[in-house]
């Protein structure tokens, strides 16, 4: 009898376990934001970004459309930290930036941004986003180069980021 309870309690933990891992929210995720990410992605909106989408514009030298997937990089529990440059601006927008500047140093590097790359799309796939590989977050196609990076890990890498998208953008444009 002793070991059927045993059994029977064993289960009951499986289960419990197993559905509190069914429920978790998982960064990257699509899911309906609470209010403290909507707070934070508004404020990071509205403070930094037309900051970064003008660096990165000047960077380019021609005007490139930029789609950020705003809910896709919000993480539930983490809207405070948004307006800190370790979440966003650092892993993806000042990267971005300084690579667009690196290829654009000269005549040739402009006119093959202005040629070549049309769009920039910025997402977070928690399944497909290296932590430090960052060349494998890194997508060219048909004149779009897609950034996938994890929010808030990492920040320091700014240069390793840079590298990765410098080496992508050299080899497609």
């Amino acid at each position: 009898m002793a070991r059927v309870r045993y059994v029977v309690r064993c289960l009951l933990i499986a289960v419990v376990f197993g559905m509190a891992f069914l429920f978790t929210v998982r960064p990257g995720e699509a899911t309906e934001l609470g209010l403290a990410e909507r707070r934070g992605l508004k404020a990071y909106q509205e403070k930094i970004w037309p900051d970064q989408l003008a660096a990165i514009q000047a960077a380019a030298g021609t005007p490139i459309e930029v789609e950020v997937h705003w809910e896709k990089l919000a993480s539930r529990g983490y809207g405070q930290y948004f307006l800190e440059p370790e979440w966003f601006t650092n892993v993806y927008f000042v990267p971005l930036s300084k690579a667009l500047a690196e290829v654009g140093r000269d005549d040739i590097g402009r006119e093959a941004i202005k040629a070549k790359l049309k769009r920039v799309v910025v997402t977070f796939d928690d399944a497909t986003a290296p932590v430090s590989t960052y060349e494998n977050g890194l997508r060219f196609e048909d004149g779009t180069l897609t950034v996938n990076f994890r929010p808030g890990e990492n920040a320091s890498d700014v240069d390793w980021r840079v590298q990765a998208i410098v080496a992508l953008l050299e080899k497609n444009l």
